[in-house]
């Protein structure tokens, strides 16, 4: 793996334009990889832009993310970018498909870079840097950090490397919470990164209207004959009554009953357009169920897209689930 990220660092030395972006409905992870790495390549006086959708980026306000160098309207980013040459990197997603950005956009690329965690990323890139032992893209991209800056990252590129692993290790609860990320934590905090802010910010706060939602959400709590697997779902009726569409960490809820091995929370995104976020325990590869719906990510957590009614979702999805208890 050294050699693929001394591979893309001489692609970064030779080239001076870079689009960067994440995957679609971007989580701290993604958010996270994708401000530092923009902000390192600028330090590096690249000319580094980055899309990221204003409707992810609210729990990450304390990142200071400007719209002066990150886009969140593609088509004011279409038109200051359409005459130019870029190399696009891509943070954090699995498949073409599951990139944020309009197709015409990776069309034109240069070249693609990605860099990825997912154990079942399809190498879409022409340098592909994927490392399913990493607990998060962060991870890889404090790499490139050290590379570049050694021991002087500033706590503009520092914050969001933290952010992003401290997101995807569930803050440090989850089972990829790996020494060595413990280590890349201590050497940030040392830059000056506040580790219990952004806990704070992420995991220790919420909105009036998410935690009204949260309560429609559990209402809807239900779980199999055998107690292994629980889920809930949020309607779009309900994100009318609550007015947010703000879930994140309902999924955590299901797979959190003592004894259950399989959480599940059903999104209805559109009619028949319904988000299935899947979460395990300890044994089940959720990414193998998610696969059967066309969707990926991790053993332990996954998801896919689903194009039938809610009902329709629950029924099919836990059913299939049963396989994997």
């Amino acid at each position: 793996m050294q050699k693929k990220i001394k591979e893309i660092i001489k692609i970064i030395n030779e080239n001076d334009n870079f689009l960067i972006v994440g995957h679609v409905g971007a989580d701290g992870d993604s958010i996270g990889s994708v401000t530092a790495l923009t902000r390192l390549l600028q330090k590096e006086n690249k000319k580094a832009r980055a899309y990221l959708n204003r409707d992810t980026l609210a729990p990450f306000s304390f990142l200071e993310v400007k719209e002066e160098f990150f886009y969140t309207d593609s088509e004011k980013l279409k038109n200051e970018i359409k005459a130019d040459d870029f190399i696009l990197i891509t943070l954090d997603s699995g498949t073409l498909e599951r990139i944020d950005l309009d197709p015409g956009f990776i069309e034109s690329a240069q070249a693609i870079i990605n860099i990825d965690h997912h154990e079942d990323n399809s190498c879409f890139g022409k340098v592909n840097l994927v490392q399913p032992d990493r607990a998060a893209v962060g991870e890889i991209i404090y790499n490139f950090a050290v590379e570049f800056l050694g021991d002087n990252i500033p706590l503009t590129i520092a914050e969001p490397l933290a952010t992003a692993i401290i997101t995807d290790t569930g803050a440090l609860r989850y089972e990829n919470t790996s020494s060595r990320v413990l280590r890349i934590l201590a050497d940030l905090m040392d830059f000056g990164v506040n580790i219990y802010k952004i806990n704070k910010k992420i995991f220790g706060s919420l909105s009036y209207k998410a935690l009204v939602l949260k309560g429609l959400a559990l209402a809807t709590l239900n779980r199999s004959k055998d107690g292994k697997i629980a889920w809930l779902y949020v309607s779009r009726e309900m994100m009318h009554e609550a007015e947010t569409d703000y879930t994140e960490g309902l999924v955590s809820l299901a797979r959190d009953i003592e004894n259950v091995e399989i959480g599940i929370l059903f999104t209805e995104e559109e009619k028949k357009e319904i988000k299935v976020s899947l979460r395990s325990n300890f044994y089940a590869e959720v990414n193998k169920l998610a696969a059967e719906f066309d969707g990926g990510g991790h053993p332990r957590a996954a998801g896919a897209t689903v194009t039938k009614t809610l009902a329709e979702t629950i029924d099919s999805v836990v059913e299939a689930a049963k396989k994997y208890v």
